[in-house]
C-alpha cells in the first residue's frame, strides 16, 4: 500500500459501535477533525449508499468501506479496531470487526482506489498478517503492523 500510508492520527482502537452507520460516521468524523474531509454529512452519505449497493464486508471479519468524493481533501485511509465483532452483511456471513475506511479524494486519477483497495485486499489475504492485527490490543503494535 504504498500510495497511502495508514497515519497514526487516523487509527481507532477499541472503537464503540453498534453497527455499520455508526462505524463509518466513526472513522470518518476522526478524518472531518483531522483535516481530510470537508462535508462530514455528504462523505458520510455517499460512503452509506455505496454500501447499501454492495457490501464491503470482505470476509474475516474485516471491511473495507469507501468513497470517491469532492468532499475529500486529501486521499487517506482511517482504520479501526472495534470493541466488539458487529454484523456487516460480509461475503463470508461473519461479523466484522477491523474497518479500513478509505477516502478518496475526487479529482484523483480514475483508477487509484481501485489500486488502493487491491493493494489492501491483497495485503489481507495473508492469513498469518489478519491474525496479527486481530490480536494486538496495543495501539503502537496496532500501528506498526497497519505499516506496509
Amino acid at each position: 500500500m504504498s500510495e497511502i500510508k495508514i497515519k497514526k492520527e487516523n487509527i481507532i482502537l477499541n472503537l464503540e459501535a453498534n453497527n455499520k452507520q455508526e462505524v463509518i460516521l466513526e472513522l470518518a468524523s476522526r478524518l472531518e477533525k483531522n483535516g481530510y474531509i470537508l462535508n462530514l454529512e455528504e462523505f458520510v452519505h455517499q460512503v452509506i449508499n455505496r454500501e447499501e449497493q454492495i457490501s464491503t464486508g470482505i470476509g474475516k471479519n474485516i471491511a473495507i468501506p469507501h468513497g470517491k468524493s469532492s468532499f475529500v481533501k486529501e486521499s487517506t485511509i482511517c482504520a479501526a479496531k472495534l470493541n466488539k465483532p458487529i454484523k456487516w452483511s460480509s461475503m463470508d456471513g461473519e461479523p466484522v470487526e477491523i474497518v479500513f475506511l478509505l477516502a478518496i479524494k475526487g479529482s484523483d486519477e480514475g483508477d487509484k482506489h481501485l489500486r488502493i483497495l487491491a493493494d489492501l485486499a491483497e495485503k489481507l489475504m495473508d492469513d498469518l498478517y489478519v491474525k496479527k492485527i486481530k490480536a494486538t490490543n496495543d495501539f503502537e503494535q496496532f500501528y506498526s503492523a497497519l505499516q506496509f
